[in-house]
């Protein structure tokens, strides 16, 4: 009888052994990054431009097209094979990483070649879409048009590459920076003008370098200009319209050669319209940089939060002497 009751009590017991290991195999299954609910479920996101676009599973080979999202996905701890095409200085890791130009002008031979699983771009890369899609290329649009596009980026990219605890970390510092700012108001009225003399644009608070100055504490003084069609959140350059709002400082954004586009601005700023300004007499026209202003700089939002702040105390500074 007690030898019954022992061999039943050992196949009692390797049952539960085995179903404990089981289990445990299965809950170690889906604790992998992307688990079995990725296997076979795949990954399917909505990018910023709207369209619907599927992995079979996270995304390895990571081609991206703009100096912001590769801003991103280096602080995501995401790596890539191909990176955009830059006069700019990047880190030593990413020096031998294949340039493939950017999303105005991407080099399709060098991107089909290094058979990326995806292809992150920004907004304007959308008129290439069809030819990417041509050559079996899967996109994935992110926008940078506004400080809460770049956290909608940033959250996107952290569910293609299993980052989403990265990125919300992330993303809660460009929160924080900003709570910050918005309790300070300087008060001060500012211009941004974005390329070269005369044929520049004014950026509107819609636009992305407006979005920092608001929220870095500064007054647009273009908020009432018309935007244009072809290029929202600017507006053309009325110098009348400047003169009349006499703005404290002047900010300027420029794609273009510096040392060209500082020498046609010093020849607008001399002008008769221009140089008795209240930002020219007292030396507030600022050259913004283009890393962090001229583009979407991806996490590095918060430096350019920084630094615009910074310039318009500097600038407050002097209206209070």
């Amino acid at each position: 009888m007690i030898m019954i009751i022992i061999r039943r009590e050992k196949r009692e017991m390797r049952k539960l052994f085995s179903f404990v290991l089981s289990l445990c195999l299965l809950i170690g299954v889906f604790a992998l990054p992307g688990g079995m609910a990725e296997a076979s479920a795949g990954i399917t996101i909505k990018d910023l431009a709207g369209r619907t676009v599927t992995f079979d599973r996270t995304p390895q080979r990571v081609v991206v097209l703009s100096p912001g999202d590769l801003h991103t996905l280096q602080a995501l701890g995401v790596q890539v094979v191909g990176r955009p095409t830059s006069a700019t200085p990047v880190d030593a890791s990413l020096q031998s990483v294949p340039q493939v130009g950017n999303i105005h002008q991407p080099n399709f031979e060098k991107i089909v070649s290094l058979q990326p699983d995806v292809v992150i771009a920004g907004a304007s890369f959308l008129g290439h879409i069809q030819k990417a899609q041509s050559l079996g290329l899967k996109v994935v649009i992110t926008s940078g048009s506004s400080v809460n596009d770049i956290k909608s980026s940033i959250t996107l990219l952290g569910k293609l590459f299993n980052k989403t605890q990265k990125a919300k970390v992330l993303v809660g510092k460009i929160d924080s920076k900003v709570k910050k700012y918005s309790k300070t108001k300087t008060k001060v009225r500012a211009v941004i003008l974005f390329g070269s003399g005369a044929s520049s644009l004014v950026a509107l608070p819609t636009s992305f370098s407006g979005d920092v100055l608001a929220k870095a504490g500064g007054e647009n003084i273009a908020a009432s200009f018309s935007q244009l069609k072809d290029f929202p959140g600017y507006a053309n350059l009325s110098t009348e319209r400047i003169i009349a709002s006499n703005p404290d400082v002047i900010f300027i954004i420029t794609h273009a050669n510096f040392a060209e586009t500082k020498k046609a601005m010093i020849k607008l700023m001399s002008t008769s319209s221009w140089r008795n300004l209240k930002a020219v007499k007292n030396k507030n026209v600022i050259f913004l940089p283009s890393e962090l202003f001229a583009a979407s700089p991806g996490v590095k939002i918060t430096d350019a939060l920084d630094h615009m702040n910074k310039e318009l105390l500097k600038v407050r500074g002097k209206m209070k002497k």
